[in-house]
């Protein structure tokens, strides 16, 4: 969870728009440092974003529907 909130900071922080992955490395300490914010991740069925929407229990299509909405009301 910790992770999951710190994602959505740095999304925030740079100003991102609807969607984008964040890839942190933890050390022993379990502390997490940021080594990517991915403006635009991979989605294909196989890619990583895709594959973390499937543990949460959103399938592929639903999470391409969901992009898409969001980004029509951005625009």
């Amino acid at each position: 969870m910790k992770l999951q909130k710190l994602a959505l900071e740095v999304h925030k922080i740079l100003n991102l728009s609807v969607y984008s992955r964040t890839d942190f490395i933890v050390d022993d300490e379990q502390n997490a440092y940021c080594i990517e914010a991915n403006t635009l991740p991979g989605m294909t069925p196989t890619s990583l974003l895709p594959q973390e929407a499937s543990a949460a229990g959103i399938g592929y299509v639903a999470l391409c529907e969901k992009i898409i909405e969001l980004s029509l009301e951005k625009k």
